[in-house]
C-alpha cells in the first residue's frame, strides 16, 4: 500500500538579496515579462525574479501536470512506458504531435492528445482521488477529466510545483519507486559535466493572461538535488524556447547548472 500520509509540505521561504538576484531580475526585465524563479533544495525555498508574489499565486499547471498524469497512469497500469499511442491521422496543433508516440516521447514533445487519452483511461474518480492523495495544488479537477490542467479548475503555486519536483527527483512521492524512476527518465533534458537537467515545460494558452512554466531539477551527480520552477507571464506569439533559455540563464547565474565555457 502507498502511504497516504505523504503529501506536499510547505517550507518557509527565504528571499536572497545579492548581485545575482539583480542580474536575474534584469533577465526577466529584458525579456519584457513578469516572472518568478523558485528553487528548493529540500530545506529552503529561494525566490528570484521581478514579480516575487507569483511564487504564492495559483496558476493552472498546463503541461507540467503531465508529470503527475504519467505517475498516476503508470502506477495504476493504465499504460506502460513502452506502449505506443497511435496517431490516427487527425490534425493536431503541432506537426511534432502528428505521429505515434510513447509516453516519454509525448512528454518531450509536450503532446497534449496523448496525455488526454491517458487521463480518460484513468477516469475522473481515480484521477480526483490521486490528485487529492498527492496534495497537488488546490486538488480540484472539476468534472471533465481531459482538460482540467489546461483551463482549470486545477491550480498550483510555483512554491508547490518546486516541492513536487523535488519529491519526484528524490523519489519521495507516494508512488512506487520504479514508477517514479520511469517518469524521471522521461523528463531528462541534458547533461553538463556530472550535472543532469530534468524538466517539464508548460504554457497555459487558454487563460488570460497566459502563463508559462519550466519546472524540474538539477542533479549535480554528487548527491545534491536542486529543484526549480520558473513561472512567467506569456503572450501569443512568444518564443516557445524562451522558458528553457531563461531557466538555463538563471541556473548558470546561481551556479547550479553552468554553461560549459
Amino acid at each position: 500500500m502507498l502511504d497516504s500520509s505523504q503529501h506536499l509540505k510547505q517550507a518557509a521561504p527565504i528571499y536572497l538579496a545579492n548581485a545575482r538576484v539583480d542580474e536575474i531580475q534584469s533577465l526577466f526585465n529584458q525579456a519584457q515579462t513578469q516572472a518568478v524563479f523558485v528553487t528548493f533544495d529540500g530545506q529552503r525555498l529561494n525566490y528570484f525574479g521581478n514579480d516575487l508574489k507569483r511564487a504564492q499565486t495559483e496558476y493552472i499547471p498546463a503541461s507540467t501536470f503531465k508529470m503527475l498524469n504519467a505517475l498516476i497512469g503508470l502506477q495504476h497500469q493504465k499504460a506502460t512506458a513502452t506502449e505506443v499511442f497511435k496517431w490516427k491521422g487527425e490534425k493536431r496543433a503541432f506537426p511534432s504531435w502528428e505521429k505515434d508516440l510513447t509516453l516519454g516521447e509525448a512528454m518531450q514533445a509536450s503532446a497534449v492528445p496523448v496525455y488526454q487519452e491517458l487521463a480518460r483511461r484513468i477516469g475522473l474518480a481515480l484521477m480526483q482521488q490521486e490528485v487529492k492523495r498527492v496534495g497537488f495544488g488546490n486538488t480540484n479537477i472539476g468534472t471533465q477529466v481531459d482538460n482540467f490542467w489546461l483551463v482549470g479548475p486545477l491550480k498550483i503555486t510555483p512554491e508547490q510545483e518546486v516541492q513536487f519536483a523535488y519529491q519526484l527527483a528524490t523519489e519521495k512521492l507516494p508512488f512506487d519507486v520504479a514508477v517514479q524512476k520511469q517518469v524521471k527518465d522521461m523528463l531528462y533534458i541534458e547533461s553538463r559535466g556530472d550535472a543532469k537537467l530534468y524538466a517539464k515545460s508548460g504554457w497555459g494558452m487558454d487563460v488570460e493572461p497566459q502563463v508559462g512554466w519550466y519546472t524540474g531539477w538539477v542533479d549535480d551527480g554528487h548527491g545534491k538535488i536542486t529543484a526549480f520552477s520558473l513561472n512567467m507571464q506569456m503572450a501569443a506569439g512568444d518564443d516557445v524556447g524562451e522558458r528553457k533559455q531563461l531557466t538555463l540563464d538563471v541556473l548558470d547565474k546561481l551556479g547550479v547548472f553552468y554553461y560549459l565555457r
